[in-house]
């Protein structure tokens, strides 16, 4: 009986031994990157129930053709990471910190109001997924993987007076980047947060409104700061969200408070195989709106979008590849070659200028102010002043936050090109002539294989529009057609080559040189007989302001993020630039902006699309919705930002 009983056990472990090396072998294959021909998407459904329109949801599956001509079908599914204020690994979420690292626990408006802390933002927004070898950090069982995310900002905090109503905190507050360690299942691919921290920034004097980001070729994250404050208004004035951060409560710049010309800028973030960062600002690549750069495959040339209006369209080229800390700007001059269909131009770029990050810190160190920089006369002036002299020009550009965009007369001190070309960017783009009409220019990406550029106007209008330009003093651009249509916006394709001259005639030493440009997708208005999307003034089977943007070679599809209140619901889309398929691929919940788009074609064996929501639920964003509808939604909608990414993709490969 004994025999039979060892018998019996030793058939059976023998049993199980090869099932588990079958099962291992299955998921050895499994993880081998699918060589693919084509992936299209199928449409996710417009929301219709009151279920839909409150949360976030995918239906879409992607259709992926191998090699030998098979068909594999993948179910997407969209998962949340974590929401603003969750605590994971000992950290807490969207958390805005001083430089200190403790919780802000007050700020207050432009009256005085206060607000109480501690502020978690809403703001999810710019992401990377970052894959470093042979990364080890406690916790993780799987693979490590890290997530950089931003926090933009945070629109309004609960008022110390409670019978009181929320306090207004747009650009009150320091902001923060998290990031968040994940333990990627090797044979799934699930990924669950371990850890959470904060990225260290009083190195660089904190974060201002981190927009969105990319990752750059070199496995580094490359972020930005957004609507850059006015350093004509906070010369005399104090920035009081950085000095909220600093601990300088009332300070100007002059008297040791915070320095506007050190925000603004692109910030590269570094993690290494333990998960500790490292923060570096590029003053070399200029100061702007930044919503993002993204990296060429060169290397060195950076596109960078700058949000607003009146704003440019900036290059960046630089010295060394890998290396954003020295390099040449440019900005772009739009020579139209077609006013109808959303327009269509050719691109020139004038040089502003070099500069090493060291060169441009040691201008803003020893206290450069803009009244050191320019001079500046309103229209009023220079009219009862006939004798003005001719170098003032006149100027109209988005001026920053505190700001007032209108139309301004500047005289460029001597010696000051540099300071200007680098802390000035916009304003000196324009006084060399650059085009500076361009509205809400958002998310950039490229195509490598075609060598496309592709830059999201959210809404075409004001200078861009013919008829538009007011008291603009050049009008470089003039597209023709219904403004309503114009207002949903469009991505436009530009084309990259080497060989390019500047316009003083200079080479300029890239091959990834933007030469002309065209509308690719675009939105209109919604048709009357339109069978969804009631609330909608954009067509609900079209883009609506497309904000971020992100390319996938092997999938060789573009995917559109919204940032539209013309879409009662955001959503993501995918558009396949073979077949010129578009598919609703993501809904936000109402009121929610998505963000943080990311493509990662194979990450351990697995694909990923990073895709974060922004102020689910946001009070501006839903105002102009009847009150039935945007009141009554809002009551069934989680307002916490939400951090996530789309699952269920295999690696694949071409």
């Amino acid at each position: 009986m004994r025999t039979n009983i060892s018998l019996i056990c030793v058939v059976y472990f023998i049993f199980l031994g090869f099932i588990g090396n079958a099962a291992a072998q299955s998921q050895s294959q499994e993880q081998i990157p699918l060589k693919v021909v084509s992936v299209e998407f199928t449409a996710t459904p417009a929301p219709v129930t009151r279920q839909d329109m409150t949360t976030a949801y995918t239906r879409s599956e992607a259709i992926v053709t191998l090699t030998d001509g098979t068909k594999k079908r993948f179910q997407l599914d969209y998962r949340i990471l974590h929401r603003s204020g969750d605590h994971v690994g000992g950290g807490y979420a969207a958390l805005v910190v001083d430089n200190s690292g403790n919780p802000v626990l007050e700020a207050t408006d432009e009256s005085g109001r206060k607000a109480r802390g501690p502020f978690a933002s809403s703001g999810a927004d710019g992401t990377s997924m970052i894959v470093v070898p042979n990364a080890k950090v406690q916790g993780v069982e799987g693979n490590a993987v890290f997530l950089i995310n931003h926090l933009e900002y945070q629109t309004t905090g609960i008022s110390a007076d409670l019978q009181k109503e929320p306090v207004e905190l747009y650009g009150r507050l320091p902001m923060a980047m998290n990031l968040t360690v994940l333990d990627q299942n090797p044979a799934t691919g699930r990924l669950k947060p371990v850890k959470l921290s904060n990225v260290e920034f009083s190195g660089v004097y904190g974060i201002w409104n981190p927009c969105n980001s990319s990752p750059t070729p070199w496995h580094s994250h490359l972020g930005s700061e957004e609507y850059e404050p006015d350093a004509s208004v906070f010369e005399t004035k104090p920035l009081e969200a950085m000095n909220r951060y600093l601990g300088t409560p009332g300070m100007t710049a002059p008297d040791g408070g915070a320095n506007p010309y050190r925000y603004g800028h692109l910030v590269e973030v570094g993690v290494d195989a333990g998960g500790v960062t490292t923060a570096e600002k590029h003053y070399a690549m200029g100061r702007l709106s930044f919503e993002l750069g993204d990296v060429m495959p060169d290397r060195r040339t950076v596109y960078m979008g700058d949000d607003g209006n009146d704003v440019i369209l900036a290059m960046f080229v630089a010295d060394r590849a890998e290396d954003l800390s020295a390099g040449t700007l440019y900005a772009a001059k739009w020579t139209q070659t077609d006013a109808k269909n959303f327009g269509s131009a050719d691109l020139d770029w004038i040089r502003l200028g070099h500069a090493t990050n060291d060169q441009i810190e040691a201008i803003i160190a020893k206290g450069t102010k803009f009244s050191d920089i320019w001079e500046t006369a309103t229209p009023d002036e220079v009219a009862i002043r006939p004798d003005s002299p001719k170098d003032f020009k006149p100027l109209y550009v988005y001026s920053g936050t505190g700001g007032e965009t209108q139309l301004t007369y500047y005289k460029l001190k001597p010696g000051m090109e540099q300071a200007a070309a680098f802390l000035e960017t916009r304003r000196y783009a324009a006084w060399l002539g650059a085009t500076t009409e361009f509205t809400k220019m958002e998310g950039q990406t490229h195509n490598a294989a075609d060598k496309r550029l592709y830059t999201a106007i959210s809404t075409i209008r004001k200078g861009m529009v013919d008829g538009g330009n007011e008291n603009r003093h050049q009008d470089h651009i003039n597209i023709i057609g219904d403004k309503k249509d114009l207002t949903c916006g469009a991505v436009f394709e530009s084309v990259l080559s080497g060989g390019q001259i500047d316009t003083s005639g200079e080479p300029i030493a890239s091959d990834w040189v933007a030469t002309s440009t065209e509308a690719l997708v675009h939105g209109r208005r919604q048709p009357q007989d339109a069978k969804a999307g009631r609330y909608d003034q954009c067509d609900t089977e079209m883009v609506a302001n497309p904000d971020n943007l992100r390319y996938s070679e092997v999938m060789r599809t573009l995917f559109i993020g919204e940032d539209s209140s013309n879409h009662l619901n955001n959503f993501v889309w995918a558009y396949n630039v073979d077949s010129a398929n578009l598919a609703r691929i993501f809904s936000a919940p109402a009121g929610g902006e998505n963000t943080g788009l990311g493509v990662y074609d194979n990450v351990n064996g697995h694909a990923y699309i990073t895709g974060n929501v922004q102020h689910p639920g946001a009070a501006k964003d839903l105002k102009d919705y009847p009150e039935e509808i945007g009141l009554d939604l809002r009551r069934f909608i989680d307002e916490r930002g939400i951090v996530g990414y789309f699952g269920g993709l295999p690696a694949m490969t071409r």
